[in-house]
């Protein structure tokens, strides 16, 4: 009997800043196998550093991947709070990003502030960035930075996201790119 052929995966890759943001792509690849996409999210945790940093690490290890992979989708996740004191420094990563041509997604204001919006109920709320880690507890007591990918497979769903991204235009961005 013939082989079908394998259907290739769509390979996006998505710069972020360190291992939270790893978890929450870890978490987005779990999602999409769930939907049955076929999409291969690969990640680059930069060494933390301002937004800029973590384009230009990006940047780089794509740079290093360039012929091997064909990829679909360029993508750097960053805290909005960051980009305006790192505009104040002198740092642009906005500017960096289009240059090397890829996407912003912003986590408004932080990864932990998204994750707060996840839960039902909380999906119009804007934290202070100084404060939301503190108002996550409130909501997910035993929340531990970073989170773990199973911790995130236990506390939210699909429908948790697309419910946030109702009031975010960055995450209906990202649903949208990756055909969720």
């Amino acid at each position: 009997m013939p082989r079908r052929p394998v259907p290739q995966r769509r390979v996006i890759f998505i710069g972020v800043e360190g291992p939270s943001e790893r978890a929450f792509v870890q978490w987005l690849r779990s999602i999409c196998d769930e939907a049955g996409l076929h999409i291969h999210l690969l990640v680059n945790t930069g060494s933390g550093g301002d937004s800029l940093n973590v384009v230009e690490e990006a940047a780089r290890r794509l740079g290093k991947l360039s012929g091997r992979r064909e990829i679909k989708g360029r993508l750097v996740l960053l805290d909005a709070d960051r980009i305006v004191q790192d505009l104040n420094a002198g740092r642009d990563a906005v500017a960096a990003a289009r240059r090397y041509e890829f996407r912003i997604v912003l986590l408004t204001p932080n990864l932990e502030g998204l994750l707060l919006r996840l839960h039902p109920g909380r999906e119009q709320t804007k934290p202070q960035a100084q404060s939301t880690e503190r108002e996550l507890r409130r909501y997910w007591p035993d929340y531990r930075k970073p989170p773990e990918l199973r911790q995130l497979k236990r506390r939210f769903r699909l429908r948790d996201l697309r419910r946030a991204a109702e009031h975010d235009e960055h995450i209906r961005t990202l649903l949208r790119i990756l055909d969720l």
